[in-house]
């Protein structure tokens, strides 16, 4: 099995046959895995390790393979917290799942358990709304897992508004909260630099106007002694610079917009952005 290894480990621990064959295994070694207990037979054509991805296993033992946000997710991606349901496409035409995901135009036939980033992403294009949509292409600009123009053919079937949304990606984004609050506070007509430099504190997250200074955390945020203190320096340092620093927490990003908005159009009609 080891000279599977890497393969399987690619494959999120399941493989196909035709993958097995690739890597001169034939039925008889198939057999013997098998009877090792080194892989099990999901279904007709398809093997899983004892290791393998609990969601790539459900997808293909219902004769899918997983995609869309699901399958981005496993390539590293940064996506909204609300898709955690399965996001699978039929193996073959004649496969039929209860919940399979769409997608604008026709993609080529699978040759993995999961779709690769691109097409995942063509098929996310149909499941996520528009700032979800955004979030999942600022994480692949800023993880340069995609390009832009990738990312452009990936979603030229969809519909022009899909595509519009190209427009407003930023890879400088260093994940999904701080998309979220930068296409927010810009559908409200409020001036966002993402990712200013400034000098004496290094990179902050957003810049409101010339002076209030947001930044976001993300649901990776450790809160350890050493951050903690790390970020409450950066912030002192910024108050003796002549900024507001506003530290907003995952929480309050996705689960209390209302508002934490409130607070921030509070701070901008009341001009404490500007100095």
């Amino acid at each position: 099995m080891s000279d599977l290894d890497p393969v399987v480990r690619a494959s999120h621990g399941v493989v196909s046959r035709q993958q097995l064959a690739d890597l001169d295994v034939g039925d008889a070694e198939i057999r013997r895995l098998v009877r090792r207990g080194a892989i099990r037979r999901l279904r007709p054509g398809w093997f899983a390790a004892p290791h393998a991805d609990p969601m790539v296993v459900e997808a293909v033992s219902a004769g899918g393979i997983l995609t869309c946000v699901s399958a981005l997710r496993r390539h590293g991606l940064w996506v909204p917290e609300h898709e955690k349901k399965l996001h699978a496409r039929p193996a073959h035409r004649k496969v039929r799942l209860a919940s399979g995901c769409r997608v604008h135009g026709s993609i080529p036939p699978p040759t993995a358990a999961v779709d690769d980033l691109l097409c995942s992403l063509a098929y996310a294009a149909r499941c996520l709304d528009a700032e979800g949509l955004v979030v999942v292409c600022d994480s692949a600009l800023n993880s340069r897992r995609a390009t832009v123009e990738e990312i452009t053919s990936a979603l030229a079937p969809a519909p022009a508004r899909t595509r519009a949304l190209v427009d407003r990606c930023d890879g400088a984004a260093q994940s999904g909260t701080e998309t979220m609050v930068r296409l927010r506070l810009r559908s409200r007509n409020i001036s966002v630099t993402l990712q200013p430099r400034i000098a004496g504190v290094g990179f902050v997250d957003l810049l409101v106007g010339d002076r209030l200074v947001v930044e976001c955390d993300s649901r990776e945020h450790h809160t350890g002694i050493e951050r903690y203190e790390n970020d409450r320096a950066r912030d002192r340092m910024l108050i003796e610079l002549g900024y507001l620093p506003l530290r907003l927490s995952y929480r309050q990003i996705v689960h209390d917009w209302p508002a934490t908005e409130a607070a921030i159009l509070t701070l901008v009609r009341r001009g404490d952005h500007r100095r």
